[in-house]
């Protein structure tokens, strides 16, 4: 069994926080490329469906190294991690703009997805301050 000095805690939680913010702006990247493909603009082969699962995947990828770090840090059932749960919870219902069957996009639900994905990654990190100190 390893021992977590407070030098190595801080490390990971900053690794964590990073790699929060990278896929923060990944996800980002797909709504961008969702306002692409109802403009025409996005490549061929690029259909909602297919970004569908592209996101899914990502999130999942995301989801494993989030789920690791709570165990590790031994943050399940904590705020930190209800908080996680949430912002989890908004980028999965942000799919909901998207019809898959007819390759459509609600653009009006689309901003608010954005909207909500954005104050639930606020409030993320906000109980990542408390859990630091």
């Amino acid at each position: 069994m390893t021992i977590t000095t407070g030098r190595t805690a801080i490390i990971q939680r900053n690794a964590f926080l990073e790699r929060f913010l990278t896929y923060q702006t990944v996800f980002q990247e797909y709504f961008k490329t969702m306002d692409l493909i109802d403009r025409g603009e996005a490549l061929k082969y690029e259909t909602y469906d297919r970004l569908v699962g592209n996101f899914l995947l990502n999130l999942k990828i995301y989801g494993v190294h989030c789920a690791s770090f709570l165990e590790k840090e031994h943050l399940t059932n904590t705020l930190f991690e209800e908080k996680l749960n949430l912002y989890f919870i908004e980028l999965v219902e942000s799919l909901k703009c998207i019809d898959t069957r007819h390759n459509l996009l609600d653009r009006r639900q689309m901003r608010v997805a954005q909207q909500r994905i954005s104050e639930s990654g606020r409030a993320f990190i906000q109980t990542i301050d408390h859990n630091i100190n």
